[in-house]
């Protein structure tokens, strides 16, 4: 009995096809994450929350995607300051400093406001099935 099975590489379609997929399973999941993180962050002028943003980076064979604000005032927002800093890594004993109006004012520090974090564990699970959508996979496992 003659073998009539011939081999037909399709590796290079297969990775292509992967590759989109795995740009936009990040894209969704980044989404997603961003619309949680503008519902949560602190809002005083609305520039945080206007400003954030992502992008997704290609870093060898792997995907990064990347989040936050070009605002210098979100990481302080995100971890706090002086007294209040998360881990105890803030300035202690409090601070004067000059407003923008002229005024001095006295401080301890802000408390922390997270809104990158949060947005990210509370959409943890769907950020799963909306990568596994893209894929047409499931990882619900046993």
């Amino acid at each position: 009995m003659a073998n009539n099975f011939k081999f037909e590489d399709n590796s290079i379609k297969i990775k292509k096809q992967l590759s989109k997929n795995r740009s936009a399973a990040m894209e969704a999941a980044l989404l997603l994450v961003e619309g949680q993180a503008k519902s949560l962050a602190a809002v005083k002028s609305g520039e945080l929350r206007d400003k954030l943003d992502h992008i997704q980076k290609e870093n060898g064979n792997d995907l990064i995607g990347l989040m936050g604000s070009p605002n210098e005032h979100s990481f302080y927002v995100e971890f706090g300051t002086g007294e209040y800093a998360e881990n105890g890594a803030g300035r202690k004993g409090g601070w004067v400093y000059k407003a923008p109006n002229g005024k001095f004012y006295f401080t301890r520090g802000q408390k922390p406001q997270p809104f990158l974090r949060p947005a990210f564990r509370r959409n943890k699970q769907k950020i799963i099935d909306t990568i596994g959508k893209e894929y047409g996979v499931s990882f619900k496992g046993k």
